[in-house]
């Protein structure tokens, strides 16, 4: 079966509030408001499957109908069901999409991304405890990083790029659950959607703190495509004496496979330009702990990965650049 969003034609309610103008979006006290709801502790952690992870989910389709998107033919309004494994219980999940219909090119995408899901709480972290944690007395994994710092961004970009209201392409924006479950919201997205009419995805992974040189973002995995230069090259362009050239940092965490480890790959598995833009690796000493929390952010450096982010795409919305697909043959596995 190919999913209705292959035609891309056919959108169900839009409720249009352009109430602000582009560049009024970011600030890092509203990166900062989105990620403390995320990451409170009744959201106990964002399990998939788990009551609370519905809250979230209400929460993100509640910003993405703020900011004007559209629901998409075939699904739940702005949500895509779809079923899990869950301790040996079949479940239900949810991504929570909705999309900037194209002006000129609406048959070609760009999809900006991120999870929204975490390990929840002690009783349902699926992953063994590798390290101890400096709250003992706490048993929610809050995922501010991860990876409510991505969702911020998303939705902050669904708020800027439909404040601009200039986008050739069409522009989709899908918060994913069950990425820490083997990312199979996205892989289940990725085997419905023709991946010639992607152009680009734009995956945004735990940007709330960095433990990388300088500070910067990276893009996963930078060697396989030219996103990473064309991203650095329009940031220049519009902006040269804030952030500087380089913004935007080589992948040298081969070794960690953090190109294969999100959202990004089922996508770039069948040749899309399909990259992950991090601030921070899996030796994070928060790193799925229960001390992943809003207090250890720097949103100021948050809202310049977000605006940087923003800016650098346009030219890629705008459908008068094109990234180069990947070979699917150069992803491999480091050891």
């Amino acid at each position: 079966m190919r999913f209705i969003i292959s035609l891309f034609i056919l959108f169900a309610g839009f409720h249009l509030r352009l109430h602000s103008q582009p560049d009024s979006v970011f600030h890092p006290d509203k990166l900062k408001e989105l990620v403390s709801c995320l990451a409170h502790d009744s959201m106990k952690g964002r399990f998939t499957g788990s009551p609370e992870i519905l809250k979230a989910r209400d929460f993100i389709a509640r910003q993405f109908a703020d900011a004007g998107l559209k629901s998409v033919a075939g699904n739940d309004g702005y949500f895509m069901p779809f079923n899990v494994t869950v301790s040996k219980k079949r479940v239900t999940a949810f991504n929570v999409m909705g999309a900037l219909p194209g002006k000129g090119k609406k048959r070609e995408l760009v999809i900006f991304s991120a999870h929204y899901d975490h390990v929840g709480t002690l009783n349902t972290n699926p992953f063994p405890q590798l390290k101890s944690d400096m709250a003992a007395d706490d048993s929610i994994y809050n995922g501010a990083n991860d990876n409510a710092s991505g969702i911020a961004a998303l939705i902050t970009l669904a708020k800027y790029y439909s404040s601009l209201n200039n986008n050739e392409r069409t522009v989709l924006f899908v918060a994913f659950s069950a990425e820490e479950l083997g990312m199979q919201g996205s892989k289940y997205l990725a085997r419905l959607i023709d991946p010639g009419t992607i152009k680009a995805v734009i995956n945004i992974e735990m940007i709330g703190r960095s433990n990388i040189g300088g500070k910067r973002p990276m893009v996963t995995g930078h060697s396989l495509s030219d996103l990473r230069q064309i991203l650095n090259k329009q940031l220049h362009e519009r902006d040269k004496l804030r952030l500087g050239k380089y913004f935007f940092g080589s992948d040298y965490y081969v070794k960690q496979n953090l190109f294969m480890r999100s959202d990004n790959l089922p996508f770039a598995q069948l040749g899309v330009c399909a990259h992950s833009i991090m601030s921070t690796t899996d030796t994070d000493q928060f790193y799925h702990s229960r001390d992943d929390e809003i207090e250890t952010f720097d949103f100021k450096r948050m809202y310049e990965t977000v605006y940087a982010i923003a800016i650098a795409c346009e030219g890629i919305t705008k459908g008068g650049i094109t990234p180069k697909r990947i070979d699917q043959r150069n992803i491999r596995w480091s050891k």
